[in-house]
């Protein structure tokens, strides 16, 4: 017992950083170990870091979603939508792209735990429907937002930038709720044995649909923090977010069959994915090369992940 907690995928998560800092400080001293590009890959890492919380919780109750990077740039082009073409204001804007990527994962709960379509079908659908409604709604993009949206996204407190801290609290909350509290907890159980779930009296096809619409609630704040961050709404911001976002979330220790994961460990993956992003572009490696390596650590995880239960 104490040799398998030594090997812990948090562990040898925190080995592996510790040797990534470490090399990539020897072999880019000018580049890597600088304030100036730590600082871009917290500032990187924190739209990612935000929405592997909701993917953990999925993970631990057994299933996924894969539309998240549309629900990001669909959230980020509706708020966008609202203050330049509706005039709205922007608070009442940004509460608006959030019910927009809230109802969003309302609509897959309900397909994926009313509906039974598997996840990996209902996900991969709407995820073609979000991005194509982000598309359409704001084209190649939404520019000429108002500074008052943009500054939340642009501050600097003590060092780190708004979205950082929004994804400190957003970990914090639900690393709470997911190890404390008892409605959260019984994600576990679900994740673990469905079928015992429901006969113990859970109200399982519920639970789900309330993981999912968490999924989206995230997904969206996410998505606006980045258009407040980068001062305008792209389309295709959210392209790509749910591979890594899952591979993140696998590396630290959840699982495609349920039943294990936290939030803690996801925020060391998705600290490990950026290295890694961070790492190959300092090195000049083609934008198509990161996608390959990204899939690749995906599949290494999950093998990873498969013979760690068979031993």
């Amino acid at each position: 017992m104490r040799f398998r907690r030594l090997l812990s995928r948090e562990t040898l998560l925190v080995v592996l950083m510790a040797a990534l800092v470490g090399g990539l400080s020897l072999v880019y001293p000018r580049s890597f170990p600088t304030a100036g590009n730590l600082s871009a890959v917290l500032r990187g890492l924190a739209f990612d870091g935000i929405m592997v919380c909701g993917m953990t919780i999925l993970l631990v109750a057994g299933t996924f979603d894969l539309s998240i990077g549309g629900i990001f740039s669909l959230a980020g082009v509706a708020a966008g939508w609202l203050m330049n073409n509706g005039h709205v204001p922007v608070p009442l804007a940004v509460l608006g792209g959030l019910g927009v990527a809230t109802t969003a994962g309302l609509i897959n709960g309900a397909i994926v735990a009313r509906v039974r379509v598997n996840a990996l079908i209902a996900t991969l659908g709407t995820m073609g429907i979000y991005r194509g409604l982000a598309v359409l709604m704001g084209g190649p993009g939404i520019n000429f937002l108002p500074k008052s949206f943009s500054c939340p996204g642009q501050s600097v407190f003590l060092g780190l930038q708004g979205p950082v801290w929004l994804m400190l609290v957003v970990a914090a909350c639900f690393g709470f709720l997911l190890a404390q509290s008892r409605f959260f907890r019984q994600y576990y159980y679900i994740g673990n044995n469905a079928g015992a779930a429901r006969l113990s009296g859970m109200d399982v096809p519920r639970m789900e649909i309330v993981a999912f619409t968490i999924m989206g609630l995230l997904a969206g704040l996410s998505g606006i923090a980045f258009a407040s961050r980068v001062g305008t709404s792209v389309s295709i911001s959210g392209d790509g977010a749910e591979l890594r976002v899952i591979t993140a979330a696998i590396l630290g220790g959840a699982s495609l069959s349920g039943g294990k994961g936290t939030i803690a460990g996801a925020l060391m993956g998705v600290c490990f994915v950026a290295l890694i992003h961070n790492a190959l572009i300092i090195a000049s490696v083609s934008s198509y090369w990161q996608s390959i390596i990204t899939g690749v650590v995906l599949v290494s995880a999950v093998a990873l992940d498969r013979t760690a239960k068979r031993m």
